[in-house]
């Protein structure tokens, strides 16, 4: 009964915010059906530009905060006492301090830290696929022989990954976003099928990213502000206040799409990572400012 009464609310919610695009103003240039990577990015930006043009290209990877002043000041009064600086510490240790079955740290496998957050995600034409941090820090340490249910891909390793991944964000602090599709028909594809991911609807809402990111961007849901559908990438992972902890931006997609009432994919399944790669291509030339804090 619970679920029920909560799927009528959320499509309640669904019906205001509808209703108030009707009336927004919104530009209805979609560019969601050209396949050219470039082509496309410009025209998804654009539709930003256009309705929101109160905002600068560089403050998209604020969030809400960047268009809201109430969101903005509440910001500024939880960044008094960062509750990212715990995750940080501990990652830092971690980073420093484990070891490999054979007595390699992670950065033999990664890279080193400085600069690292910032090379991903990234297509491997080696593999055909695409390749996020988490991820390969994951198969880092089961490729050396690390049980997979006691890796960072495990349930109660999962503080350690957020942490490590909050303190490899914060070694690209101020670096931008630089992602690249290479010239190959492979990588093409995951763009365009993250790209899909974004637009199509699914779940008992039958809701899409773009829904809310998108065509009801900076309006609000109850008392929160949708953001928009560039600067996602940017601040992952990110400490969210109303949950307490830290969510990689896998486990915070996962959780969208269960909140749409749907079947989510597996993190770091294809669909994902290609989602991941879709949304990081869009935020080219943003500056990382990761771990973040939202609400």
């Amino acid at each position: 009964m619970k679920k029920v009464l909560t799927s009528m609310l959320l499509a309640s919610i669904c019906t205001g915010i509808s209703a108030a695009n009707a009336a927004s103003g919104y530009s209805d240039h979609n560019p969601k059906d050209s396949n050219n990577p470039a082509e496309f990015a410009k025209e998804f930006r654009n539709f930003y530009y256009q309705n929101f043009p109160q905002i600068p290209h560089d403050k998209y990877n604020m969030g809400v905060y960047a268009f809201n002043e109430d969101a903005y000041s509440q910001y500024k009064d939880m960044m008094e006492f960062p509750p990212q600086d715990d995750y940080i510490a501990k990652g830092k240790k971690f980073w420093e301090d484990y070891r490999l079955p054979n007595g390699k740290p992670l950065s033999s496998c990664v890279g080193e830290a400085k600069g690292l957050r910032a090379k991903y995600p990234y297509f491997n034409i080696k593999d055909g696929k695409v390749h996020n941090l988490e991820d390969d820090l994951i198969n880092c340490q089961i490729n050396a022989g690390v049980p997979k249910d006691e890796s960072l891909g495990s349930k109660k390793a999962y503080n350690d990954l957020a942490s490590v991944s909050a303190y490899l964000a914060r070694m690209s602090d101020g670096m931008k976003v630089n992602v690249e599709i290479p010239d190959d028909p492979r990588a093409v594809e995951a763009f365009n099928n993250g790209k899909h991911m974004f637009f199509r609807k699914t779940g008992q809402l039958n809701f899409s990213c773009a829904d809310c990111h998108m065509y009801h961007a900076t309006q609000k849901v109850r008392s929160e502000t949708l953001h928009t559908g560039i600067g996602n990438t940017t601040g992952f992972p990110v400490y969210r206040y109303s949950k307490q902890g830290m969510f990689t931006l896998n486990k915070r997609l996962f959780g969208c799409m269960r909140d749409t009432r749907t079947i989510p994919f597996k993190q770091y399944s294809s669909s994902m990572l290609d989602l991941e790669y879709f949304l990081a291509y869009i935020d080219n030339g943003l500056e990382i400012n990761g771990p973040a804090l939202r609400k």
